[in-house]
């Protein structure tokens, strides 16, 4: 019994082995197809409501397809007009940081007394490093864009088959669950459509909102190419946790490296991303994505670990609506209930800040 049980335990992690390095090997192909099932949820109530209407599905499709383009195109275009405006010189950039590198050795030389010249000789080389490698990363990038035009032109194509076909793969489902799962797999999939379709809505929406949060905060504290740093910011947040740290640090780091005088203006932008970032968590995601994606930070964090290891970026920015796709599998399994109790944020709401219970206690306090 021991050794059927090490036996069967070893043939999983296996076959989990194999997976994941099919996921790594085939990522060209599959990352764009798994974005598409998340467009292709967020299109669904619009090429529905056209076929409504007397349309046929492919026209439908097509035709919401163009206009999703048309929208996205258009955003494109006005940020790279905005980023072709943001010009960087790089050797005055370099002079800036070299200026600001002798100042911390006055300090660190007249107060601790570390050795001038021994620390000349390892900032000098750090930043000599960091600008030589620009050229570098300006190569690789022609390859990387390369990669990633061939994902974004599967994209349109993925998204057009998977609306297309949404039936024909629903009942193949049904078929792999079986007659006496029928009704179980089917409340499965339209919790899952609901989820997803309001999630993907509800994020475009909240992006905007950033973006403009964003945008509004650093122009009023004076940051150049604001615009830029705003959407930037924004995008990121789609990336939980990690983004919205580096959105906010990005900014930062900019007015530390091209300000004679950086310090009020980083205090402020850190303070301005920071109440940006609390109004997010309790107030503008929980209204307009709403309460069902429900998964503890330490699981979104794993994951999100795993999905860099993976497939990188994009990864990152689809493992959230995985783990909600599979807590609502998981939860409607009777023997997976542990796993879903276990990703999910139940058993800590006590311990939870909100701007509900910081208001109970102040008016309990008065």
């Amino acid at each position: 019994m021991k050794n059927h049980i090490l036996l069967q335990t070893a043939l999983s992690l296996f076959i989990l082995s194999l997976f994941v390095l099919f996921l790594i090997l085939a990522k060209d192909i599959l990352v764009p197809f798994a974005i598409s099932i998340f467009f292709a949820y967020m299109l669904y109530p619009m090429v529905w409501a056209i076929e409504r209407r007397g349309v046929h599905r492919g026209l439908a499709i097509i035709l919401v397809i163009l206009i999703t383009l048309l929208i996205l195109g258009s955003a494109g275009l006005l940020l790279s007009a905005k980023l072709s405006n943001m010009t960087i010189d790089f050797e005055q950039l370099k002079e800036e940081v070299d200026g600001k590198i002798e100042y911390v050795q006055t300090i660190l030389e007249t107060r601790i007394g570390i050795n001038a010249s021994t620390m000349d000789h390892y900032f000098s080389k750090a930043t000599d490093s960091l600008f030589s490698s620009w050229e570098s990363q300006v190569g690789s990038l022609f390859t990387a864009t390369t990669t990633t035009l061939f994902q974004i032109g599967l994209l349109p194509v993925y998204t057009f088959f998977l609306l297309f076909y949404r039936t024909k793969s629903a009942y193949f489902i049904f078929r792999l669950a079986g007659r006496e799962h029928k009704a179980k797999t089917l409340h499965i999939l339209r919790e899952v459509s609901t989820v997803t379709t309001k999630y993907m809505s509800g994020l475009l929406i909240v992006v905007l909102i950033l973006a403009i949060l964003n945008t509004t905060g650093l122009f009023i504290i004076g940051v150049r190419h604001a615009l830029v740093f705003g959407i930037l910011a924004a995008l990121l947040n789609l990336v939980p946790y990690i983004g919205t740290f580096i959105g906010g640090l990005i900014p930062i780091i900019y007015v530390l490296l091209t300000s004679s005088s950086p310090f009020q203006m980083m205090l402020q932008i850190f303070i301005l991303f920071s109440i940006i970032q609390f109004l997010e968590n309790n107030l503008i995601t929980p209204k307009v994505v709403g309460n069902n994606i429900k998964i503890n930070p330490l699981a979104i964090i794993l994951s999100l670990l795993l999905a860099n290891m993976v497939w990188g970026i994009p990864g990152m920015l689809i493992v959230v609506p995985c783990l909600a796709i599979l807590k609502i599998t998981m939860r409607n399994i009777e023997g997976l209930h542990p796993f879903a109790y276990l990703i999910s944020d139940r058993g800590v709401a006590k311990h939870n800040v909100s701007l509900k219970k910081m208001w109970r206690k102040m008016t309990h306090r008065k």
